[in-house]
Formats: C-alpha cells, sequence, structure tokens
C-alpha cells in the first residue's frame, strides 16, 4: 500500500515541478529581448552554459531550486518585455521566489 502512495507522491512532485516556465522559443526570446546572454544567465543561476542551453532549448527540465530562480527571471523579463503565446505560466513564475523571512520580520518590527 505505502508504493502506491509513493507513486501518487512522485505524480505530485512532478506535477509542482511543471507549469511555471514558457515555452522553450519564449524562454529565448525574453532572453535576447532584455540583451541578456547565456552565460549572463547561467552565471547568475550558477550552472554551467550548456546546461542552461538545454534548459532554453527543452531538451532539459531546470529542477528546484534553480527552476524557481529561473521561473522568477522569465516572469520579471515578461513584465519588462511582456509574453508571445499563452501566459497561464506567468502566476506560478511570480510566485516562484521564496520570502526572505529575514527582511518581512524586520519590516514588521517597522525597521
Amino acid at each position: 500500500m505505502s508504493e502506491i502512495f509513493a507513486a501518487v507522491d512522485a505524480l505530485l512532485a512532478k506535477a509542482r515541478d511543471g507549469g511555471d516556465l514558457p515555452e522553450p522559443a519564449e524562454r529565448e526570446r525574453l532572453r535576447k529581448a532584455a540583451g541578456l546572454t547565456q552565460i549572463e544567465v547561467a552565471e547568475a543561476l550558477e550552472i554551467r552554459r550548456e546546461t542552461f542551453a538545454k534548459w532554453e532549448a527543452g531538451t532539459a527540465q531546470p529542477r528546484a531550486p534553480k527552476r524557481g530562480a529561473y521561473a522568477f527571471l522569465l516572469a520579471g523579463l515578461a513584465d519588462i518585455h511582456g509574453t508571445q503565446g499563452p501566459d497561464g505560466w506567468l502566476t506560478l513564475a511570480r510566485q516562484a521566489r521564496p520570502l526572505d523571512i529575514s527582511t518581512d520580520t524586520a519590516a514588521a518590527e517597522g525597521e
């Protein structure tokens, strides 16, 4: 019986890892619209350029936590340059950035 729940957990994890990125062509368009190189983005995400090229081409998919950072970058670029095609991914991508608890605590305390 626990194997069934493990299988369901795996499906839920897979579902959580999807939907927050646009189609590969849109990923590339957004990066280029911002005048960013693959090397610049790869360095910011602390990955190899070759790995990033695969993400952008859609032949490989990023995993957490890098996926969230990449999704958040793409959402920011879409806010600046607009989107082409379905933009349902934007809502999830905008939520990808974790809250900085120390900043939230300081704000709540009036600092």
